[in-house]
């Protein structure tokens, strides 16, 4: 969520809830997450993902918790911050008494995503998340003249140091230049939000290509498992999975700059990667190098992150349209089953967990040392790559890639992240994953379920990511 997407979602939330009972708040720490209920209505502010969302849920959650009897006085957001903070006040218990005061401050700065629940004095009542940075002081205000160059020369640098900017908006900014300046206008004003959905972001004001405009920057979320019944339970996870391909497709759309950059990192030779190269049409592209990085390197990298997206393109256009055209299959049921209970699949339980990762291809994840070894020596292709966390014990991943070339980095990096995740190297900040084909990794004569040899492994270092291992899980 970006400082614009607060400014706007905080007058929504106060026009809501201005003078109203909270029913309850529920703090959510596994899946780092808020809710609140007013009048029957749950408002879930979702930060453990990547783009943090607030979505209302479909059914009302029970209330819970220490704010249950408060009364919203009102919901702000800073200027040009990311953070939104609901203001609390409750009356006294008795005629006379001093009422007490509180603030819930929901914060969506990157690498402090999370809520704190505060008395008038500033002390700690519940978390979520991470600890709460200080305030970030407003940027400036560009002006047309500054703000028409930089569109004009696509200098996104320059348009992101201007106050309500975001990498989506600036970029919007420097695809219509020539509207750059009515639209800054429009968004340093106090004029009404016209929400509008930019992929899986809902934007106070159309900032893409294909916006579809919608109701309300609060989007329309999945329910708490324990609240569904199962058709909603599927129907949530078809949602998902939808939202994804969306995600996925919006993301592949820069696939040509993506190739161009990585064209003219080849021209400059066996040199040191640059940290940005100037396309022709002029934009400063992003190189992402590396330390140590040369450019040879780099462009190969950026080379498989254009073919990943390129394959993208051409395949996520045709499943999203069947994805939405065709609802969730209900679950099957049974005679004799309890009412409403839906009756125990008879399918076969696979020996391995699965994924899909941002690019659509599927990863398998082994659920322990037998299941491992049926994955490794039975299910899994000799072509495909197969991980598992370094000196740790663990689950043997395989990243179903058969081609000859090397399989695409992102997809690599969160089939890496999954195999330090599902190991005993879970607690560590990073962790370092071998990875090699199937065909060369070999089971020892008599060993114990699990262990194998390897041959021309190479090491990624991975993060172990809860926050990605729920994203990639495979809805079907």
């Amino acid at each position: 969520m970006d400082s614009l997407t607060a400014r706007h979602l905080a007058r929504e939330l106060d026009a809501r809830w201005r003078g109203k009972r909270l029913d309850g708040c529920g703090f959510d720490r596994d899946a780092r997450a808020v809710s609140l209920t007013v009048d029957g209505h749950t408002v879930r502010f979702e930060l453990g993902r990547e783009d943090v969302r607030v979505v209302e849920a479909a059914l009302a959650e029970r209330a819970t918790g220490v704010l249950r009897g408060w009364t919203v006085r009102a919901v702000r957001a800073p200027i040009d911050d990311r953070r939104i903070i609901v203001e609390l006040v409750r009356p006294g218990r008795f005629k006379g008494s001093v009422e007490r005061r509180a603030d819930l401050v929901v914060s969506a700065l990157p690498r402090a995503r999370g809520a704190l629940l505060r008395d008038a004095g500033g002390a700690k009542l519940a978390a979520v998340g991470a600890d709460l940075p200080a305030s970030v002081e407003a940027r400036p205000v560009l002006t047309d003249d500054v703000l028409a160059a930089a569109a004009r020369a696509g200098d996104a640098a320059a348009l992101l140091c201007g106050r309500w900017m975001s990498p989506i908006i600036a970029s919007w900014m420097i695809a219509n230049s020539a509207d750059a300046v009515d639209r800054y206008h429009l968004m340093c004003s106090d004029a009404p939000a016209r929400p509008a959905r930019c992929g899986a972001q809902v934007l106070p004001f159309p900032f893409c290509e294909h916006a579809e405009l919608v109701d309300s920057l609060i989007d329309v979320g999945s329910v708490p498992r324990a609240e569904m019944g199962d058709d909603t339970v599927l129907d949530a996870r078809h949602r998902r999975a939808i939202e994804r391909m969306r995600v996925e497709l919006e993301r592949a759309r820069d696939a040509p700059q993506v190739r161009a950059a990585a064209d003219a990192i080849v021209a400059m030779g066996d040199v040191a990667a640059p940290a940005t190269v100037r396309l022709a049409s002029g934009v400063e592209w992003p190189v992402g190098a590396r330390p140590g990085e040369r450019a040879p390197d780099a462009a190969q990298r950026l080379y498989a992150d254009a073919r990943s997206k390129e394959r993208a393109l051409a395949s996520l256009p045709a499943r999203l349209a069947a994805a939405a055209a065709a609802p969730p299959a209900p679950r099957p049921t049974q005679l004799g089953t309890s009412a409403g209970r839906p009756a125990r699949s008879s399918a076969p339980r696979l020996p391995y967990r699965t994924y899909r990762s941002s690019g659509g291809i599927a990863i398998w994840v082994g659920r322990g040392a037998a299941s491992n070894d049926e994955l490794t020596f039975g299910a899994a292709a000799p072509d495909d790559v197969w991980l598992h966390a370094r000196d740790a014990a663990g689950a043997h991943v395989v990243l179903r890639w058969p081609n000859a070339d090397a399989p695409p980095a992102r997809d690599l990096r969160e089939a890496a992240s999954l195999a330090a995740w599902h190991s005993k190297a879970r607690g560590a900040a990073v962790v370092p994953v071998d990875w090699t084909r199937r065909k060369h990794v070999r089971k020892p004569r008599g060993a114990k379920p699990g262990t194998v040899i390897l041959r021309e492994e190479r090491t990624i270092m991975a993060r172990p990511d809860a926050a990605l291992e729920r994203r990639l899980r495979d809805p079907r």
